[in-house]
């Protein structure tokens, strides 16, 4: 999902690995209803003969076109990004044709903190902000699900790193 065995160093091991949560693909699945909904009436109103008889076509053209631009567009994007925690450092990755990643260290992470919203709150998600001792600052990661045990054990990782007494 995340990180294949090949990117994992010596003696790392993957503890979790995590895509934004569901609720992130709420808005386009609500607009790909929608789209579907206009499609089953305008071939249910539309004449079969005529001169609007173009229109079932043209529905399912403009079907075609919000489902790929709203609804598989974003759902490879969701797919492709994905956000690795493991005993050395967290990963971040994204890009449906070109690949983004950004590593940390676990060692040079400063602070973990949460926020959620309402509707964060109701699923259980919510956005993480890690702060790291490096030129680009705070990481944001987006729609976490499980926030608050991310969140814990992210902290009792950087904890182990820093502090490696048994």
């Amino acid at each position: 999902m995340g990180l294949p065995a090949d990117q994992l160093g010596t003696d790392e091991r993957v503890v979790d690995e995590m895509r934004e949560h569901w609720k992130h693909l709420l808005g386009t699945g609500a607009i790909c209803l929608a789209a579907f909904v206009g499609l089953l009436l305008v071939l249910g109103l539309a004449p079969d003969t005529g001169w609007l008889a173009w229109l079932d076509g043209a529905a399912w053209v403009g079907f075609v076109v919000v489902l790929a631009v709203f609804g598989v567009w974003p759902g490879l994007r969701w797919w492709t990004k994905t956000y690795t925690v493991t005993n050395q450092r967290l990963a971040t990755r994204s890009g449906v044709f070109r690949r983004r990643g950004r590593d940390i260290p676990l060692g040079r992470i400063n602070d973990v903190a949460f926020q959620q919203g309402v509707l964060d709150r109701m699923v259980g998600a919510g956005t993480l902000r890690v702060s790291a001792a490096s030129e680009d600052g705070t990481v944001v990661l987006t729609d976490v699900p499980h926030v608050h045990e991310v969140s814990r054990q992210l902290g009792e990782l950087v904890r182990a790193v820093r502090d490696p007494r048994p």
